[in-house]
């Protein structure tokens, strides 16, 4: 029975191969283009899916959405953090736990903010040695 699943695995891995390998000029854009004069010079050019210019722009984009996701998250551990606290009710180790959850959720934030802070600076630093 294993080995039947796995043929039948390895054929849509095939397939799929097939397809993505036929397809891709057309995924990505790309075009011929016949030199002029005919001397058979033939010039493949690929377009730019993406909507940034360098790769700064990229990871500059790809941490702002991990900002808009990942704050209201945080927000939501400390709040949690918070209501641990209030259902703790002294008891030591529920205490400790909330604790624990606060500074994990502090920790969280400071590392998405430095992840920016970080990406920033080395931006300036390339921009400032590239001039």
């Amino acid at each position: 029975m294993r080995e039947i699943i796995l043929k039948k695995a390895q054929g849509l891995f095939f397939v799929a191969f097939l397809l993505v390998t036929l397809s891709a000029p057309h995924l990505t854009g790309a075009t011929v283009q016949e030199n002029e004069g005919g001397g058979g010079n033939i010039s493949y050019a690929l377009k730019n899916p993406l909507a940034f210019d360098s790769i700064e722009d990229f990871v500059v984009a790809i941490l702002n959405v991990v900002i808009v996701i990942a704050t209201p998250i945080v927000v939501l551990f400390i709040i949690f953090a918070g209501f641990k606290y209030v259902t703790a009710r002294g008891n030591p180790g529920q205490i400790q736990e909330a604790t624990q959850a606060l500074t994990y959720a502090i920790i969280g934030g400071v590392l998405i903010i430095g992840a920016v802070a970080i990406s920033k600076i080395i931006g300036n630093l390339v921009t400032a040695f590239g001039a």
